[in-house]
C-alpha cells in the first residue's frame, strides 16, 4: 500500500511540476519537453518532488505538518517507504510517466536530473 502512495506522488510529480522546472533548466538537450505549469510559487515534496498543497504535506511524529515532504512519502515522522532507493523510485516512475504521453527517455532524463538535488536524496 505505501509503495502505491509513492507511484501516485511520482504521477503527479511527473504531470506537473518538476517536468517544466527541468525544462527551464535542459531546454538545450529536451526542447520537446514542455508544460503550461507556473511553478514560480509552489513547493515540492523533497523526495518525490510532488508539487505540496495544504492538504498533501507529510507530518512529523508529533503529528505537526511536515513542510518538506508529502504524505505519500512522509508520514508520522519517518519515510512511508524507508528502504526505498533513488534508483528504484526511478523505475517505478517511469511507466507512470509514460502512461501520462511521455517518452520513457524523457521521463528518465527528468527523474535522473531532478532527483539527485531533493532532500532526501543528496
Amino acid at each position: 500500500m505505501k509503495k502505491l502512495f509513492i507511484i501516485l506522488a511520482c504521477v503527479c510529480f511527473c504531470a506537473v511540476g518538476c517536468k517544466q522546472q527541468t525544462t527551464q533548466q535542459n531546454s538545450q538537450n529536451h526542447e520537446n519537453i514542455e508544460s503550461d505549469v507556473n511553478i514560480a510559487d509552489m513547493i515540492f515534496c523533497q523526495s518525490c518532488c510532488m508539487p505540496l498543497a495544504d492538504d498533501l504535506y507529510g507530518t512529523n511524529a508529533d503529528g505537526t505538518v511536515n513542510e518538506d515532504y508529502c504524505k505519500y512519502c512522509y508520514m508520522d515522522g519517518a519515510f512511508t517507504a524507508p528502504d526505498l532507493t533513488m534508483e528504484e523510485m526511478i523505475a517505478i516512475c517511469i511507466p507512470y510517466m509514460v502512461e501520462q504521453g511521455m517518452a520513457a527517455e524523457d521521463a528518465r532524463y527528468i527523474l535522473e536530473s531532478t532527483l539527485p538535488n531533493l532532500k532526501r536524496w543528496q
